[in-house]
């Protein structure tokens, strides 16, 4: 995944979602008493916020399983002059050197791993790494986003330009939990058109397996909220939930 499909999402309307995380973090930050040196991203895919990051003048390292992707962050970092280093590596076999303050997985990429002993050993890496006084922000689809939201319409159309078009089919497995987005694409190139497929999946996890997953690490829950901004407690039509979490005690006054 994400590899042909790389120049369609760097020009849609994905990486906004990035650049708005960037811009809510400080007050989450805040709100726990943390201002981090080092940063880490996992699927920090065209380097969106890690860049934003690196802008900040901290110390930023990206993770991504596409090269492709990999290659694009590394180009736009490098036409800013920004020291931000980007990696390929598996989020559930991670493999870095030092500890890091602030660890951060955006745009329920965590619903990519299919398999809860997967998303287990992603939690584990990430509590290999994670500072004692640092925290990991993350956030995750619901299952009612992907049994509900995601099958609202019978496709998407995400691109439509005169050199790129990209639309999805959705589809949602009850059993399972497995929603797939069955992606087109086409882009022209010279005079021709250059079609790419790919089949996206993301799995919904229930609150409880993701805290079981995350003790499981040694990974102790601060708050766990409906949005970045509001922070207020998911309820039954949550369709995206956030979890801040810690090796250790982090001080608040207004932990929810």
């Amino acid at each position: 995944m994400y590899n042909e499909f790389a120049r369609f999402y760097v020009k849609g309307d994905w990486p906004r979602y990035s650049a708005q995380m960037a811009r809510m973090l400080p007050a989450v930050l805040e709100r726990f008493g943390l201002w981090p040196g080092k940063v880490l991203d996992l699927a920090c895919g065209e380097g969106t916020f890690a860049m934003a990051m690196a802008r900040r003048g901290l110390r930023v390292t990206g993770v991504d399983s596409s090269p492709e992707m990999l290659d694009i962050a590394r180009e736009r970092a490098a036409k800013e002059g920004l020291e931000a280093k980007f990696l390929q590596q598996d989020m559930r076999s991670l493999s870095l050197r030092g500890r890091f303050d602030l660890v951060t997985c955006w745009f329920d990429s965590l619903n990519y791993l299919l398999e809860i002993d997967d998303l287990s050993q992603a939690f584990s890496g990430v509590s290999r790494v994670l500072d004692k006084n640092g925290i990991f922000i993350f956030d995750v689809n619901t299952i009612r986003a992907l049994a509900v939201e995601w099958v609202r319409e019978p496709c998407y159309v995400h691109l439509d330009s005169r050199d790129l078009f990209l639309a999805s089919v959705p589809q949602y497995d009850p059993a399972t939990r497995i929603a797939s987005l069955h992606i087109t694409g086409f882009a022209r190139e010279n005079e021709r058109w250059v079609r790419v497929d790919e089949v996206h999946k993301e799995r919904g996890y229930t609150l409880k397996e993701i805290r079981q997953c995350l003790k499981r690490a040694d990974l102790r829950e601060l708050a766990c909220w409906a949005s970045l901004d509001k922070m207020e407690k998911p309820g039954r039509s949550t369709v995206r939930v956030y979890f801040v979490v810690s090796k250790g005690v982090i001080p608040c006054s207004n932990q929810t």
